[in-house]
């Protein structure tokens, strides 16, 4: 039973493919090894940004994870009453856009410090609260500046 050019060349055609299509995959796997390394003093995570990622990317993302971990801590029973120092350059954190902080930005950042203040020092009886006001603040500055993470944002307060 001899193969017709024609189904030789679709054979040949699925090796080629599966072959470029398994060294795609390997390559992949390397790049992502290599950007899964993270910097504890910069707040690095793998890189979303294929054009980089600003200090104030990052900033944002460790905040993000640490409001997650705080919904959690809250839903478990505990009042979370630390947070990462680190927070506190959100003035100074180099946006990726230079247009991304407008003059309103320092007044928003002043909110949100208040409010994880705030949340940092709640009893049993107001963290629930104070937790959905610190991401309040978050959504308030993202609505003016950076609305991508709005959907995130969202999804992390408490009911």
């Amino acid at each position: 039973m001899a193969l017709s050019l024609r189904n030789k060349l679709v054979i040949w055609t699925l090796i080629f493919v599966g072959l470029l299509l398994l060294n795609c995959s390997r390559e992949r796997e390397a790049k992502i090894e290599t950007t899964e390394k993270t910097d504890s003093t910069t707040c690095a995570k793998p890189l979303v940004n294929p054009n980089g990622d600003s200090e104030l990317a990052l900033l944002m993302r460790a905040m993000r994870d640490t409001t997650k971990s705080f919904k959690e801590m809250i839903m478990a029973g505990k009042v979370p009453t630390k947070f990462p120092d680190v927070f506190l350059k959100i003035h100074s954190a180099q946006p990726t856009d230079n247009e991304t902080k407008k003059p309103s930005f320092n007044g928003f950042a002043d909110g949100y410090l208040a409010a994880l203040k705030n949340l940092s020092s709640s009893d049993d009886l107001n963290v629930k609260v104070n937790y959905n006001a610190l991401v309040q603040a978050c959504e308030n500055c993202h609505s003016e500046h950076c609305p991508g993470p709005l959907g995130t944002i969202r999804k992390l307060k408490l009911k």
